[in-house]
C-alpha cells in the first residue's frame, strides 16, 4: 500500500472516530507512522486530503448509482438496486459513512461544500430518472417531492444501520424502503416540492467530457499501478480519444472495463457520458 493510500485509509478512520476538526495532522502522521514531510508530500493541506477523501468515495458512488439506473434490467429491479448500492455503501465504508454523516457542513470549506452538492445533485438525477421510468404519468413535481421523500427515508434507515449496534436484516431494509416508495407514489397526492426547488445549476470542471479532461483524468490514474487489463484500457483510450470520430462501440466496451475496477470507476462514468454526448 502507498504512503498516500495509508495517508487516507487512516485519515477516514481518524475522522469517522473524532471528527474532522478535532483531528489534525499530527495525528494522522502519529497513527499512520510517518513524518509530516511524507504527509505534505502526498496532500498540501489537510483541505486538499478532506477533498480526496470526499472524490474518491463520492465518485464511485455516483458511477455506481448510474450503473443501476441505465442498466437493461426491469425498472422494478433498478429501484431495490438502487437502495441495495446505499447500503452497500455503508457495510464496504462505514468509516466514510460514518465521517459524512455526523460532519458538520459549516466545518467544511466552501470548495468542498460545493462538490457535496454536486455530487448530491448527480444522485438525484440518477433517481429522478429511474422514477421517470418507474412512473411515467408522474408530474415532473410528483417526481421532485417523491425524491425528497424517498432520501430521508434512505438518511434514516442509514443512521439506525451506522449508530445502532444492533443486527440488521439487510434484506428486510431493502424490502420496506421499496414498498415505503411504492406506496408514497401511487397514494400520495399532496406534493409540496416543486421541480423548480429541486433544479440546482451544476457547473463544475469534474463533469467535464472532453478528450483533453478525459486524457487529464487517465494521467492522473497513472500515477498508481493497476492492473494490465485497466493499464492496456488506458492506452486504447487515450489513442481513441486522438482520433477525430472516436468508435462509440469501443469506448462503451473501455467504460465497462473501468467500471469492474473501484479506482477507474468515475473515469467510466465520464467515459459512459462523454459516448451519449457524442451520440446526442
Amino acid at each position: 500500500m502507498s504512503k498516500k493510500q495509508q495517508i487516507l485509509e487512516t485519515s477516514i478512520q481518524l475522522f469517522a472516530k473524532q471528527g474532522i476538526e478535532a483531528t489534525s495532522i499530527q495525528h494522522i502522521t502519529r497513527s499512520t507512522g510517518i513524518s509530516k514531510g511524507a504527509f505534505y508530500l502526498a496532500f498540501s493541506s489537510k483541505e486538499e486530503l478532506i477533498k480526496e477523501i470526499i472524490d474518491t468515495f463520492m465518485q464511485q458512488f455516483v458511477a455506481d448509482i448510474d450503473q443501476v439506473v441505465t442498466s437493461l434490467i426491469p425498472a422494478s429491479e433498478k429501484l431495490q438496486n438502487y437502495f441495495a448500492a446505499h447500503l452497500d455503501l455503508l457495510v464496504k465504508h462505514a468509516d466514510f459513512a460514518k465521517m459524512y454523516a455526523q460532519e458538520q457542513m459549516h466545518s467544511i470549506n466552501e470548495d468542498i461544500l460545493s462538490d457535496l452538492i454536486v455530487y448530491d445533485t448527480l444522485i438525484d438525477r440518477s433517481l429522478l430518472s429511474l422514477f421517470h421510468e418507474l412512473y411515467p404519468t408522474h408530474t415532473t413535481d410528483q417526481s421532485a417531492d417523491l425524491l425528497v421523500a424517498v432520501k430521508g427515508l434512505v438518511r434514516i434507515y442509514s443512521q439506525l444501520i451506522l449508530f445502532h449496534p444492533y443486527p440488521h436484516d439487510t434484506k428486510q431494509i431493502l424490502d420496506s424502503l421499496v414498498e415505503k416508495t411504492e406506496i408514497l407514489a401511487k397514494h400520495s397526492t399532496t406534493c409540496y416540492i416543486t421541480e423548480e426547488m429541486m433544479r440546482i445549476p451544476v457547473q463544475t470542471d469534474k463533469l467535464a467530457t472532453t478528450p483533453a479532461h478525459l486524457k487529464a483524468v487517465v494521467s492522473e490514474l497513472l500515477s498508481d499501478e493497476h492492473p494490465v487489463l485497466i493499464q492496456e484500457s488506458f492506452a486504447i483510450l487515450v489513442e481513441e480519444l486522438d482520433q477525430e470520430f472516436p468508435r462509440q462501440a469501443l469506448l462503451q466496451g473501455l467504460a465497462a472495463n473501468f467500471m469492474t475496477y473501484t479506482p477507474t470507476k468515475w473515469l467510466a462514468y465520464l467515459v459512459k457520458h462523454y459516448t451519449h454526448k457524442k451520440d446526442a
